[in-house]
């Protein structure tokens, strides 16, 4: 993200509260690709779009807490310049289909009652039928999408974790069973769901605990065409946080066991752990269904390749991703 004009307030009590929203004026361009690294890992290809960023919740292994130099969230005053930016781009792209998402540097829906930028992106994207939004939350603050008028056209993502992990690592975010009662809500309003186990956990008993919630899901889903994709990906991060969190002395126990430098330069669970985790609950989806989308987040093809699931991707990840929203959105491949 480029600068943001020098509009914060100087009150560093403000800067470093999470619950604290600050309206500034953003410079930059609004709709970026996904930043994933192509170092040696494979991306899948996603649009990021910003009207604001920040989280009011605390999730310890959060990596904006070492991304940005304040941590209150942040709203964008010239929501204009975003709609200016998206119809130029819409305007001159070869995309043939394009996946949208808004969760990348914040919670796509915690402050949505305050800041509207949600509802407002869906509206903005509407015109466009070869667009799909996503919109990711720890949260069960959905009843503004109320406000939507093509809810086929957008996704809720929601971010999954184990109970424990969610008590020890997610403060202040929905538990799980607000979060699943969220998900069968947007079902019923007309929206699609989405499921993203990002970051995952090595723990005691952390694969029978990952089995149930995919069962939970499966069991709270009622039409399951209605699952946009499944995404994973276990624990990784810069280095720079595991100091931040040492300086508050709560470093564990995200770094309590080994990890090892990615080529990325981000630390990461060995590959034979990866390997487990991403089995496991491939295994699980199919037990129930293996129509549903299933894919990994930023992991080597070596990792694809040992987890079996790189027969899920004949023509790489971003087309498999690029045809399941050609499906949703009803455009023909």
């Amino acid at each position: 993200m480029e600068k943001t004009e020098n509009l914060f307030p100087a009150d560093p009590s403000v800067l470093s509260d999470r619950s604290a929203i600050v309206k500034t004026t953003y410079k930059g361009e609004f709709w970026k690709p996904c930043p994933g690294t192509t170092k040696g890992y494979w991306c899948c290809g996603y649009q990021i779009l910003t009207p604001s960023t920040g989280c009011g919740m605390y999730c310890r292994y959060c990596i904006l807490q070492a991304y940005f130099p304040y941590q209150c969230q942040v709203m964008y005053e010239n929501f204009h310049d975003m709609e200016k930016e998206v119809k130029e781009k819409m305007a001159s792209t070869k995309m043939d289909v394009i996946r949208f998402g808004t969760g990348e540097f914040g919670d796509s829906l915690y402050s949505e009652n305050y800041m509207g930028v949600a509802c407002k992106t869906a509206e903005l994207l509407r015109p466009y039928k070869n667009v799909i939004l996503e919109l990711k939350t720890k949260s069960n603050n959905i009843e503004p999408l109320k406000k939507i008028r093509s809810p086929q056209q957008v996704i809720i993502g929601f971010s999954m974790n184990t109970p424990e992990m969610i008590r020890i690592m997610e403060e202040n975010t929905a538990s799980l069973e607000q979060r699943l009662e969220a998900a069968r809500k947007c079902e019923e309003m007309g929206f699609f769901v989405a499921f993203h186990f990002d970051p995952m956990f090595v723990y005691d008993g952390w694969e029978s605990e990952y089995r149930e919630v995919v069962k939970r899901i499966l069991d709270t889903v009622r039409d399951y065409r209605k699952i946009a994709w499944v995404s994973m990906g276990g624990f990784r991060t810069m280095p720079r946080l595991k100091q931040i969190l040492k300086e508050k002395n709560s470093h564990l126990p995200l770094f309590s066991g080994e990890l090892i430098y990615g080529e990325d330069g981000k630390l990461r669970y060995f590959r034979p752990l990866r390997v487990d985790m991403y089995k496991a609950m491939d295994d699980e989806f199919r037990i129930c269904s293996s129509e549903i989308p299933l894919y990994m987040c930023m992991e080597s093809p070596e990792i694809w390749k040992e987890s079996k699931m790189i027969s899920r991707i004949p023509n790489g990840l971003p087309k498999y991703l690029d045809n399941r929203a050609k499906v949703m959105l009803n455009i023909s491949q």
